[in-house]
């Protein structure tokens, strides 16, 4: 599972020798531990879903909830956030179908303290993070789709191009996986590679599974870019042994540009 906000902090590895051993550690300490009960997922029978006074108390601040018809019975989720969701879902459930319910705690609260004096005057700030739920709503599918994705993403026996090919979701994981195995190569030490591409991997797993947006990277190339020759504006112009400025005021279609890294020559 991915660390919690908590033990995120104390993943800050150091800039000294041996920090990324101690950065490995921390991580792989943080995802041994099962699976939270703030991290759980709720599957039923979509049965209503609005705004309303927080658990329907009299009274109480305006807050939404959405209803579920579940194998143990009717269950009722309330929080502000839910009207979120439900506008961000992915598969926009209506009412009659089967969807689930994803609540975690991995996005944390920030919460400034301010101290002051007789005069009002701030004299210190405190900066607390506290986790706070955060919630995730979609058709049943989407779940299921997303758990074989993301153990597809574990394999190492599955080529990443079939892993895409069936689950197109997984690219941007694959890019970085891959941008992992570089930082892996120029910064960790061969004894900790392995492990550090491990864990990167399965974080990027649970962010799959969850549903969780994954960076956007591009594609690298280290091919030199390409250009195409000027074209002449007149057709019947002799071939010249020198170039010469194209004097067409249209351009040719080169494709697109690529990105390359500085070889040694130019560095």
């Amino acid at each position: 599972m991915m660390a919690s906000p908590r033990d995120r902090s104390s993943f800050e590895a150091p800039r000294t020798a041996g920090s990324w051993q101690h950065a490995a550690d921390v991580a792989a300490a943080a995802l041994d531990p099962p699976r939270p009960a703030v991290d759980r997922v709720t599957f039923g029978r979509l049965v209503d879903h609005g705004s309303g006074q927080h658990e329907g108390k009299p009274g109480a601040p305006l807050s939404y909830f959405v209803k579920l018809e579940t194998p143990r019975g009717e269950r009722v989720f309330w929080s502000p956030a839910l009207k979120t969701a439900m506008a961000q879902s992915r598969t926009q459930p209506s009412i009659g179908d089967e969807i689930g319910v994803r609540e975690n705690s991995i996005l944390p609260a920030t919460v400034l303290y301010s101290e002051r004096d007789v005069s009002g005057k701030v004299i210190n700030q405190r900066r607390f993070d506290s986790p706070r739920t955060h919630w995730s709503i979609e058709r049943r599918h989407f779940y299921d789709e997303a758990l074989l994705a993301a153990e597809a993403l574990r394999s190492e026996r599955m080529h990443p191009r079939d892993a895409i090919k069936t689950y197109p979701q997984l690219l941007p994981a694959y890019l970085a996986l891959d941008s992992a195995r570089r930082i892996a190569k120029e910064r960790v030490s061969p004894t900790q590679r392995e492990r550090f591409v491990g864990l990167v991997r399965e974080t990027l797993a649970h962010a799959v599974e969850r549903g969780m947006p994954l960076p956007a990277l591009e594609r690298r190339s280290d091919e030199p870019q390409q250009t195409a020759p000027a074209v002449s504006s007149s057709r019947s112009s002799p071939p010249s042994s020198s170039p010469t400025p194209s004097t067409s005021p249209h351009q040719t279609a080169v494709g697109p540009r690529v990105t390359t890294r500085p070889t040694a020559r130019t560095r």
